[in-house]
């Protein structure tokens, strides 16, 4: 483990997101490096942070463009006790919690699109993934909470396949950002956040992430196992379903990629 740039925003006790951060220069994915830590019994709250990934991954097995020293790319261990069926709903937790901390720092520029990207001026930032573990034969599990936001990629070094679609705050601010000043913005209000969750369900929650949200109103398609349905998003229900209004009329979508029409999914 190399020197921790972040040890100085380590705040809380444990069992409070960021009470702990491990910092590692290089590592495969914080996902990976997470599960070891809690297979090991890492305690709830536990952060692990990496300068660079050689093999980062958001949702549905989607690399992650990882270069050194230029991005966030990090993973919190939670261990809640909530129904496995409402993990899911911890990725619309964890993005209001990261467009409340990128819009401390880039006031108006900042909105979610269902179910898991940050957007900064209309284009992708950032992503989320909670994958739940289960732990063997008892109905314990815990969750690996990621999250990769593009900080100081410049427009010159994004990839040619994600150029046209994706962005980084320094490309929308015109500036540099400590790494540190990220995670410290995001932490805090990911725990205040989470332990809301856990309290009193996702509906407050739902209500803040609509003020976020980059669909409502918009003519999206949704792919899901193949099948496209177009519609107007509505919004999320108490749930954290997509609600799409089609020609057939109201339908709750719980798992699907989407696609604005004149935009990029």
């Amino acid at each position: 483990m190399s020197a921790n740039p972040f040890a100085g925003i380590e705040r809380g006790a444990p069992g409070t997101i960021g009470w702990r951060i491990l910092f590692f220069n290089e590592l495969g994915s914080t996902q990976d490096k997470a599960a070891e830590l809690a297979r090991d019994g890492a305690e709830h709250g536990t952060v692990v942070i990496a300068g660079a990934q050689t093999a980062g991954r958001g949702r549905l097995g989607r690399s992650w463009f990882s270069p050194q020293g230029r991005n966030l790319y990090t993973t919190i261990i939670l261990r809640p006790t909530i129904p496995m069926a409402q993990v899911a709903q911890i990725s619309l937790v964890a993005g209001v919690a990261l467009a409340e901390a990128i819009e401390s720092i880039a006031l108006g520029i900042v909105q979610l699109k269902w179910p898991n990207d940050l957007w900064l001026n209309g284009k992708k930032a950032g992503g989320i993934i909670a994958q739940a573990v289960p732990e063997g034969e008892s109905r314990r599990m815990h969750v690996l909470l990621g999250i990769g936001v593009n900080v100081n990629l410049t427009r010159e070094e994004l990839p040619p396949e994600i150029a046209e679609t994706a962005t980084s705050l320094r490309a929308e601010t015109g500036r540099e950002h400590k790494l540190e000043s990220v995670a410290e913005a995001l932490f805090p209000r990911l725990n205040t956040r989470y332990t809301e969750f856990v309290s009193t369900g996702l509906k407050p929650i739902a209500a803040a992430w609509e003020r976020y949200s980059a669909l409502t109103g918009q003519l999206v398609r949704v792919t899901e196992s193949g099948q496209t349905r177009a519609g107007t998003a509505r919004g999320i229900d108490a749930d954290g379903a997509l609600l799409l209004d089609t020609d057939e009329g109201m339908v709750r979508i719980m798992v699907g990629d989407v696609t604005v029409e004149g935009a990029y999914r």
